[in-house]
């Protein structure tokens, strides 16, 4: 039980220039057995940067290293595109998600968008990324405004153009063997404030958008909640809602992976807030893993936006709780199993 709790976490590779620091953490988690590791915060990796600059040979030679201690990891990246969360921005094309939805609106053309994202799986293919945090598939706000429109992450205000271009990034990557993993269900799109320091609602939603669209039409493998009230309910943030997770799989039908957004976000942090806080995280930790497949760990970040990067024993921390609650009967370890069963299942297909 407890390797199969392990394989529920993608933890964020340690951030840390010291070769020898990040892969006695690494060799650590994999001894507990841990599912997968997220290449970077965004699209920033220092072991393989300089200046900013990800050196391609590096992050291949980091990435086969990862991959002969563990061949099962998933690897995974927050790929969108873009100045912001483009570990290739130096090497790729792949522009912001905004870019792309102009264009077809423009022109009608999808051309330059799908030579871009071809360019940029082979990259990750090269690199051995089997996941990709990617596509955003929220609707920006009417005008092109609300939380997506920064740093352009929405494709548009417009649903057709959002599921035509999503469209065609799940299935170029289903087809290179990358996991996309649409975001942030049920959508940022319909919000103003930024989820990694707010808690916010999202008034309206329809089960005909783009994350319908990419489950009954697309048959997309994994769909990240995000850290947001909706109508869907109003009490608990999508991240950590049962109700959430029944709509997802009894209404909108969804079979694959559903993956939390970062729990240490301030958004979902605010929700504890009211119940006496959750300074070692332990209690949103235990909650996730009731109501969601994957549980994704980037690190901490304080009120300035600054990286605590000495939390390493954060995961077999949380990994520790989790495994207490179960043996406890305070999680159904039948739900340990049928996320675990998701998570293999697809690694078989992919790896």
């Amino acid at each position: 039980m407890d390797k199969k709790i392990a394989q529920m976490f993608i933890v964020a590779l340690p951030y840390t220039t010291d070769e020898k620091e990040l892969f006695e953490t690494v060799e650590k988690y994999i001894d507990i057995g841990v599912g997968g590791l997220m290449l970077g915060l965004g699209g920033k990796l220092p072991f393989v940067e300089t200046n900013n600059i990800t050196d391609i040979k590096k992050l291949k030679a980091l990435t086969d290293k990862l991959k002969s201690l563990d061949p099962n990891l998933f690897l995974a990246i927050d790929g969108e595109g873009g100045k912001i969360f483009n570990l290739f921005k130096n090497a790729s094309a792949l522009k912001s998600q905004r870019y792309y939805g102009l264009e077809f609106e423009n022109s009608g053309n999808t051309k330059e968008y799908e030579k871009d994202l071809d360019e940029y799986i082979k990259l990750m293919r090269k690199v051995h990324i089997n996941m990709n945090f990617a596509p955003i598939l929220g609707t920006a706000k009417e005008g092109y405004k609300g939380y997506l429109s920064e740093h352009d992450r929405a494709y548009s205000d417009k649903e057709e153009t959002v599921k035509k271009l999503s469209g065609i990034a799940i299935k170029k990557m289903s087809e290179n063997g990358i996991i996309a993993v649409g975001k942030h269900f049920p959508g940022y799109g319909g919000i103003d404030e930024n989820p990694h320091l707010h808690l916010s609602k999202l008034e309206a939603y329809d089960k005909n958008d783009p994350f319908g669209f990419a489950i009954g039409k697309l048959g997309i493998n994994a769909i990240m909640k995000g850290h947001v009230l909706s109508s869907i309910d109003e009490d608990m943030p999508a991240t950590i809602s049962e109700k959430v997770e029944k709509y997802l799989r009894k209404s909108l039908g969804f079979t694959g992976l559903v993956v939390t957004d970062a729990i240490f976000m301030h958004g979902l942090g605010h929700h504890y807030e009211k119940f006496g806080g959750d300074g070692n995280y332990t209690k949103r930790a235990v909650s996730v893993a009731k109501t969601n497949d994957i549980i994704l760990m980037s690190y901490p970040k304080g009120a300035n936006g600054e990286i605590d990067i000495s939390a390493h024993e954060h995961f077999p921390r949380l990994h520790k709780a989790i495994v207490e609650e179960v043996m406890k009967g305070e999680i159904d370890k039948s739900k340990i199993d049928e996320s675990y069963e998701r998570i293999m299942k697809l690694k078989r297909v992919i790896m």
